[in-house]
């Protein structure tokens, strides 16, 4: 492979945290990828600066849905709820890493929740993030996932709840430098969903799908990380937004690793993808 394009490390994996269900569906998912390669986990737990600041208004108010009920927002009891939310995340962590050899630490930071979480995100070698945090206002993406693929920072896997890691471990390849190193992180995550992975190739004819696939055999067998996986390649077609909708909606539920320039690479046709389909995404940016 290209030097530019060094096997994929996979040593640290972030994981943003809050009280969420698509939070602890994230945070599951980093678990068994760190077990299966050896990754630890490092949790990232804001406590969220534009709530503190809510709390000088007067209008200010917390709406309880269950009972139905409202009350002033207090800044000593967001103080309190933001203790009790970080003790349930070190607990959570504690009990999801018991089984395993995973190491994990958890780091609280006050500040704007994007914010902090995109300052991060360059220690880390993977960010696991769920697709929606705490939001009510029925976006299918939070907004910290948008800021994250708007600023296109980062290698990041987005689920969401009740997703699982299914085999087989799905990706695009183009060619590019970007598609040869997506096809090298799949092959690690690969390692922790049952060691298959089905390579997606878009082509005009059947002669430059198979030089593609004969460039990713190739690199492959020069790359250990590789060794032992079991490939299956698929030609698609060019226009490939369309055809992974289709594909994914009637056939697979697995993670695809996608390189952001097999859709143009721009922010919104990437979320656009993301909002049609429920396959967990990491995206390689």
């Amino acid at each position: 492979m290209n030097p530019k394009n060094k096997a994929f490390r996979l040593r640290r994996i972030l994981v943003p945290l809050d009280a969420s269900a698509h939070s602890r569906a994230a945070l599951e998912a980093a678990t068994k990828l760190a077990a299966a390669i050896g990754a630890e986990i490092s949790g990232l737990y804001v406590e969220d600066a534009d709530l503190l600041e809510m709390c000088r208004y007067p209008f200010a108010r917390e709406i309880c849905m269950f009972p139905a009920r409202s009350r002033r927002m207090e800044t000593s009891e967001l103080e309190k709820d933001f203790r009790i939310q970080a003790e349930q995340i070190r607990q959570m962590m504690g009990l999801l890493a018991k089984d395993t050899a995973v190491k994990w630490s958890l780091t609280v930071r006050r500040g704007r929740v994007a914010a902090e979480i995109l300052e991060q995100v360059p220690t880390a070698d993977l960010v696991v993030i769920g697709r929606l945090g705490r939001s009510l206002t029925g976006a299918p993406l939070g907004s910290t996932v948008r800021r994250l693929i708007e600023h296109g920072r980062g290698t990041a896997l987005i689920l969401k709840e009740g997703l699982q890691l299914l085999p087989p471990v799905i990706t695009v390849y183009n060619g590019s430098n970007l598609s040869k190193r997506a096809v090298n992180i799949a092959g690690r995550l690969a390692r922790a969903v049952d060691n298959k992975m089905e390579i997606l190739i878009p082509a005009q004819t059947e002669r430059e799908f198979e030089k593609q696939r004969d460039e990713i055999l190739s690199f492959a067998e020069n790359d250990p990380g590789m060794h032992g996986l079991h490939l299956r390649f698929r030609h698609i077609g060019t226009n490939v937004a369309p055809a992974l909708v289709t594909l994914l909606s009637s056939e697979y539920r697995s993670p695809i690793v996608m390189p952001v320039d097999t859709i143009n690479g721009d922010a919104e046709a990437v979320q656009s993808l993301i909002n049609r389909i429920n396959n967990p995404v990491l995206l390689v940016q």
